[in-house]
């Protein structure tokens, strides 16, 4: 009895071993570099310094699809403050008088295991009163 349960602890092994490395052998290789999000409470200190950048902006509102634009943004400790348009109109955050409300605007730096920033992105949301909204998407 014990011969035999040896000779099949034995050959359970074997099979297991090689179907191990048959599947190992069959797997395609893949090379990955996984990015994070990290937000600047994560990071030691601010990654861009203040001032305007040209950069693409992603549009989209309850009366508009989407659309893409290159404009000027502000940018103060990694926040964007400012949006610039063409037409010499802005929006900004903080307290305004034109009847609408900023929320977000931090840039999500996504960086590689290494640390490396890779790339950012900002998201701003913009509501005005009567339900009408704006969503400014940014890329760096």
């Amino acid at each position: 009895m014990k011969a035999k349960l040896f000779l099949f602890s034995i050959l359970a092994m074997l099979l297991f071993t090689s179907n191990q490395a048959t599947a190992q052998n069959y797997l395609p290789f893949v090379s990955h570099t996984p990015v994070f999000d990290v937000t600047q409470r994560n990071l030691r200190e601010v990654i861009l310094d203040d001032g305007v950048y040209t950069l693409p902006v992603e549009y989209q509102s309850n009366s508009t699809s989407y659309e893409r634009y290159t404009l000027n943004v502000k940018i103060q400790n990694d926040q964007i403050t400012h949006i610039y348009f063409d037409n010499g109109g802005y929006l900004h955050r903080g307290s305004n008088n034109s009847g609408y409300t900023w929320s977000g605007g931090g840039i999500r730096w996504n960086v590689d295991y290494n640390g490396n920033i890779r790339s950012g992105i900002a998201k701003i949301s913009i509501k005005y009163s009567g339900g009408r909204w704006q969503l400014f998407t940014i890329k760096l």
